[in-house]
């Protein structure tokens, strides 16, 4: 089973995440306050989903040539952005339980952080180890 999606979608994950992130960081600061509440908390939403929509398409994207290599690298790669999100999970909460408690706004920041990091680590990762292995 396979299910990567076409190579184009890569450059589609390239627009949109970076604009989606933008778009969220920007309404979060209120540099762009939508007057009515409920207009701020949907253009969040949007942007917030386009953004890990946007990683999603990034990271289940096939590369042009999609060898054994690319396959063995992505697995890697998914593995090491587990260990990286496993051990972030640990520390966050070891000093949430030893410092101070986040409130309900600092446990969704903390847990979108970690689903952030999860899909930036893999997409860094496995792009540059792609790059290190292409060049040698």
């Amino acid at each position: 089973m396979n299910f990567l999606l076409p190579a184009k979608f890569k450059k589609i994950g390239a627009v949109i995440a970076p604009s989606g992130l933008v778009t969220w960081i920007v309404l979060q600061q209120r540099l762009i306050d939508p007057t009515p509440h409920l207009v701020n908390v949907i253009l969040l939403v949007i942007c917030f989903f386009s953004f890990l929509g946007g990683l999603y398409f990034i990271s289940f994207s096939r590369e042009k040539i999609e060898d054994e290599m690319v396959q063995r690298t992505r697995l890697d790669s998914f593995q090491f952005a587990a260990i990286i999100q496993m051990a972030v999970m640990i520390s966050g909460f070891l000093v949430m339980l030893f410092v101070s408690e986040p409130g309900k706004e600092g446990m969704i920041l903390f847990f979108a952080g970690a689903i952030f990091l999860f899909w930036l680590s893999f997409i860094a990762r496995f792009n540059y180890i792609l790059h290190i292995r292409l060049k040698s």
